[in-house]
């Protein structure tokens, strides 16, 4: 990518243009980081640039920006320009271009984002981004309440990299967000919760969940003035937050609330929250699982609570599964002390939420038991019951119906009855026996069970 990025420098520098390399990718190069996007800016107007390039597309050209195609990458070129006039502190009404990158660089959000480099490597710092990169600080470019004013989700993405980086905010940076955090209900919830994500998929997602709670960004959020989240807000008044109505305690705008303190109360939960850390790069849905059962939401008030939030439908449905999975083996082990009744209960749970889901909880599961901190004989017992989980995990040979080896069809005609409930029921008898091995997967022998609980009335239990 440096290669072809470093080629659209040169063709607009040998066109008679200023060209740099702008913004993350000079940023993340400074740190030591990979980088993935690179942005560059140019004196080039437009029209100049789509000229001097025999592939680009109008990604947004009333503000300046053309994407290059270069080889197999894509670059956002964007004309030197400043901005004025921003409406519902998020958008721009007014782009200017000019013809300096200081002048570009000063509309920049945070000073490690306002630095510029050109093709021979020389940096453009103006505001002093790269000593704050190396003193691990995040200082707005500028007046941080301006700044802000200018777009309010600088705020969540002020949260986002000092929990990413590992870097403290300045002060002054920290006055304006407390100043200026109402602001953010003026913002898409969908634009939120992205840099939600990016804090709890990131390494450090405590630290940034702790900076939300110290400064209540997410309750002036417009999902935190909706009905659920409303109640959810009256409950953080109280001590017991987290067991208020369960549904509602999980609001975006609970979880910052409530995720430091958790760190101080009970050992499951602590348990939980320490280890969103060790998964990554784990699937999303292992981490909202995890961050929702600290704060009590269940299963069944998961996947709407994500939902509502914008979240993807299949991150949503497998957090959810992961959640209520997690409650119905805690029922089993508590309901079931001996290892024959657990290996049977985790089949049955196996078969009813599928391979895939049970698999997630064992991933999710060796993570929470690591993160799991005082008694190691509680330790070693959970890693015990996971070792035997993850065996009868890989033991199950059958999940679905349609992988037995008789049909309802064949049960019908061997019982010789009508259809009813009792067929389902006796089917699912039979797949679990099967997936159990308490039966093998035979057309002969499951007939021949069959028969034997039709002259029984149904009465006999399978196996």
């Amino acid at each position: 990518m440096l290669a072809q990025g470093e080629r659209v420098l040169r063709i607009l520098r040998d066109g008679g243009h200023q060209a740099f390399f702008v913004g993350g990718c000079v940023r993340d190069e400074l740190m030591g980081r990979p980088v993935h996007d690179m942005d560059i800016a140019t004196s080039a107007k437009p029209d100049e640039v789509v000229r001097l390039f025999e592939r680009t597309i109008p990604t947004g050209i009333q503000h300046g920006t053309v994407t290059v195609m270069m080889g197999d990458h894509a670059f956002e070129v964007t004309t030197f320009r400043k901005e004025s006039d921003y409406a519902d502190y998020r958008r721009p009404t007014s782009v200017e271009f000019v013809d300096a990158v200081t002048e570009d660089l000063r509309r920049r959000d945070f000073t490690m984002n306002a630095i510029a480099r050109g093709l021979e490597g020389e940096l453009i710092d103006p505001f002093g981004g790269r000593m704050d990169i190396e003193r691990e600080l995040i200082r707005c470019v500028g007046d941080a309440e301006e700044r802000f004013a200018e777009d309010a989700l600088r705020m969540m993405r002020a949260v986002r990299f000092a929990s990413t980086f590992g870097f403290r905010p300045v002060l002054s940076l920290w006055k304006a967000l407390l100043a200026g955090r109402d602001k953010l209900g003026y913002i898409a919830k969908e634009r939120v919760r992205m840099e939600l994500e990016k804090i709890v998929l990131g390494p450090d997602p405590l630290r940034g969940l702790a900076l939300l709670e110290r400064s209540g960004l997410l309750r002036y959020a417009k999902a935190a003035q909706e009905p659920a989240a409303a109640e959810a807000h009256g409950a953080e008044a109280g001590a017991g937050a987290a067991e208020a109505t369960p549904g509602a305690a999980a609001t975006p705008g609970a979880i910052a609330a409530l995720s430091r303190r958790l760190l101080h109360r009970e050992p499951p939960r602590r348990a939980l929250l320490a280890a969103l850390p060790l998964l990554a790069p784990a699937p999303p849905a292992l981490r909202w699982s995890l961050l929702l059962q600290a704060l009590g939401a269940p299963g069944e008030a998961a996947s709407p609570l994500l939902k509502s939030w914008t979240f993807p439908n299949q991150t949503a449905q497998e957090a959810a599964g992961i959640v209520r999975f997690d409650e119905a083996w805690e029922a089993i082990l508590a309901e079931a002390p001996g290892e024959r009744e657990q290996r049977r209960g985790w089949i049955g749970l196996q078969v009813a939420f599928g391979r895939e889901t049970a698999g997630r909880w064992l991933h999710r599961q060796q993570a929470v038991v690591q993160a799991a901190i005082g008694d190691d004989a509680k330790r070693q017992a959970d890693q015990a019951i996971l070792a035997r989980a993850g065996q009868w995990h890989r033991e199950v040979q059958v999940h679905t119906l349609k992988e037995l080896a008789i049909s309802g069809g064949e049960v019908l005609q061997t019982a010789g009855r009508k259809g009813g409930p009792w067929l389902s029921e006796l089917l699912k008898q039979l797949l679990i026996a099967v997936a159990a091995g308490e039966l093998p997967n035979d057309r002969l022998t499951l007939l021949k069970h069959v028969e034997t609980v039709v002259k029984n009335d149904g009465s006999k239990p399978i196996a």
